[in-house]
């Protein structure tokens, strides 16, 4: 998925919900945006395989803190303080990150993942908000303004997640996107649109015990452009481990987030999706995490290309349909996974497998067409 800091991590799954249409969405004429990731090289290949259609954009992840420090990669952006753009392509475990060049060498728009969890700067978001970072958002608006490419800037992206600590203060949270928000737009940077991203994570509810409220983090309409979820597991998947909670069903958690955008003329982006647990060049299917499947890595089945489609892919691209009125951009993770040091063997960070779309013909090809029909949809 994206660089997180911390060692363990949960991820997010989303589903379809009935569409409420709203005549009065403010997303009417808007154009439909189909972006990959979600590092430089798992890029690279997806455009260099031919496989499927030309993507509108792309992905890379930063860290806010490091932007401004040569020890830190400058947080992966690719660019000095002195605005110079940087060779050097920094290797975290996965994949390597470079957002100047991700921005630069494909066409179209350019989402980010913009990290600010506190899992290695205590106390960072109140920071933030005192305006003790400043400076790395002065860097953050010169690194957009010279890209001359829309921007999609995913703030504190899966901010119900516990894997990210520091976003369950909600108050800071806040204060720190507003912060953020503020200072890129006194900088004149004009051509960022704001992402608010969720996890809706079944898992993590799961675990918590309790259901979380989504709009106490909300930073306010005029702090968003648009609302954001991830997407990597089934749409009606329940834990296979005993528990005293009863979680929602990413169903359920999906269709509190797509009316909530609805309620607020906002348009949807599913900013992380991919097949968890899946190897489309194997066939595979395994276990993701103990905590919900089983021991990750294991559990090995058998399934046809046919079968990873129905599984998995289908029931998005119905998502996407079903909801076409406030759906408008889908972010696919074009990753081997089980490659990447972060993410492969012991899979400390669970399983993810392989979701490169060019090893599988079948998914292939059904992918391109799916792709082309829902940008068509009015």
């Amino acid at each position: 998925m994206l660089h997180r800091l911390s060692r363990i991590l949960f991820v997010a799954l989303a589903v379809l919900a009935a569409p409420v249409c709203s005549a009065d969405s403010g997303n009417e004429g808007r154009e439909r945006l189909f972006i990959i990731g979600q590092d430089l090289g798992s890029v690279r290949d997806y455009v260099a395989s031919k496989c499927c259609p030309q993507a509108d954009g792309n992905t890379a992840y930063l860290n806010f803190y490091n932007l401004l420090s040569e020890e830190g990669g400058y947080g992966g952006l690719g660019f000095d303080p002195g605005g110079h753009p940087l060779e050097q392509e920094m290797f975290w475990g996965g994949g390597p990150a470079n957002a100047w060049k991700s921005a630069t060498e494909f066409r179209g728009a350019f989402a980010i993942g913009l990290s600010i969890t506190e899992n290695e700067n205590p106390d960072g978001l109140a920071r933030i908000a005192a305006g003790d970072y400043d400076a790395n958002i002065r860097q953050l608006a010169r690194f957009v303004s010279l890209i001359e490419v829309p921007v999609y800037l995913r703030i504190g992206y899966e901010f119900d997640g516990s894997w990210n600590q520091g976003y369950a203060d909600t108050t800071n949270y806040i204060a720190a996107w507003r912060r953020i928000v503020n200072g890129l737009r006194e900088q004149g940077a004009e051509n960022i649109q704001f992402v608010w991203q969720a996890a809706v994570f079944p898992l993590d509810e799961f675990l918590e015990g309790y259901h979380e409220n989504l709009a106490d983090w909300y930073p306010g309409d005029s702090y968003v452009d648009w609302m954001g979820i991830s997407l990597f597991l089934h749409l009606d998947e329940k834990p296979d481990v005993e528990g005293d909670y009863d979680p929602p069903t990413a169903r359920e958690l999906i269709g509190e987030m797509l009316d909530f955008a609805r309620d607020r003329g906002k348009p949807v982006m599913i900013a992380e999706a991919s097949p968890q647990g899946y190897d489309l060049a194997r066939g595979t299917n395994a276990h993701i995490a103990p905590s919900w499947d089983g021991p990750q890595g294991e559990g090995v089945v058998n399934v046809s290309p046919t079968e990873i489609w129905d599984a998995w892919f289908a029931p998005v691209f119905e998502l996407l349909e079903q909801n076409s009125d406030v759906i408008y951009a889908l972010a696919y993770i074009n990753c081997h996974w089980d490659a990447q040091p972060m993410w492969g063997p012991p899979y400390d960070n669970g399983y993810w497998g392989d979701t490169r779309l060019q090893v599988s013909p079948l998914v292939a090809e059904r992918f391109s067409k799916a792709i082309e029909h829902w940008r068509k949809l009015p």
